[in-house]
């Protein structure tokens, strides 16, 4: 009786596992980017518990940027960290973006010419991945900025999957209503008074980086799953008064990538509030 008692309880827990997968046989894969804020600022306690936070989140790719004072080697060990054994960052100096994955990332290209700060492009799986940090002052380089990187996705042919995420430093024509004038006031004052910040477009909000992703086709993640609207920078840390934030994180897909995307979300949480001031943004997909 002991040994049927056995089998029994083997064949039960086996019918349950099986429940818990996904009937179509599909699996979650995990995307995030976050601007990590001067490399987490350099301080351990932050870096501890943002591996820490990235280990319960379990992305399958993580595309960051402001990596500074990290180096390639640096870079392999905190990735490391929170279970990524693939790891590769633009540059080791300035504010380098950086990529990494529990998957090989291959045919890796690091760009620094003609970009601001730099972007990687990369392939993990079958995942055309560009990880970008566009200029925080300029809008004449960030107009440059993005069609170089569209000019390079569009040698990829369109029936493959590419993802284009990060810090764009722009704003999104759908998020224009809810764009206050007191933002504007803010923004026209800063430039009043910085002769390098250079972001609007004759004194008004500039729409047209992130027009020149959706004219190319690319889809933006978070809009796919959302009409409201939501600020991805400041964090609470960092501000007080969140009303006048901006969406300037995004996650672009091009059409065959986004058919496969099934949830989208800023990560909002005591850790998140705290850690940068951006929040980071996951996108999760079944292939």
């Amino acid at each position: 009786m002991k040994i049927k008692t056995f089998f029994r309880t083997i064949i039960l827990v086996g019918c349950l596992t099986m429940g818990l997968q996904p009937a179509n046989g599909q699996t979650r894969f995990k995307i995030l980017t976050y601007n990590i804020l001067y490399g987490l600022q350099k301080d351990s306690l932050i870096q501890d518990r943002y591996t820490d936070w990235v280990k319960k989140i379990a992305p399958d790719i993580l595309a960051c940027q402001e990596m500074n004072y990290f180096t390639q080697k640096s870079m392999e060990k905190f990735a490391a960290r929170y279970g990524h054994d693939y790891a590769v960052i633009s540059k080791e100096d300035g504010f380098p973006t950086a990529l990494s994955s529990g998957y090989p990332i291959v045919n890796v290209r690091k760009v620094v010419d003609n970009m601001w700060h730099a972007y990687i492009y990369a392939r993990i799986r079958d995942i055309h991945v560009f990880v970008i940090h566009f200029s925080p002052h300029s809008l004449t380089k960030r107009r440059a900025e993005v069609k170089e990187i569209l000019a390079h996705a569009a040698l990829i042919p369109e029936n493959e999957k590419i993802v284009i995420m990060g810090d764009f430093n722009s704003l999104s024509g759908d998020d224009a209503p809810f764009y206050s004038r007191k933002y504007l006031e803010l923004r026209q004052k800063s430039e009043t008074e910085n002769a390098h910040i250079r972001n609007l477009d004759q004194g008004k909000l500039d729409f047209s980086v992130i027009q020149s992703l959706k004219d190319a086709g690319f889809k933006d993640a978070y809009r796919l799953f959302h009409s409201n609207f939501t600020v991805s920078c400041p964090t609470k840390k960092y501000s007080e008064n969140q009303t006048e934030g901006s969406r300037i994180d995004f996650m672009w897909l091009n059409p065959t990538m986004a058919k496969y995307a099934v949830r989208a979300e800023y990560i909002y949480d005591a850790d998140t509030d705290m850690m940068s001031d951006h929040y980071p943004l996951l996108v999760e997909f079944e292939f």
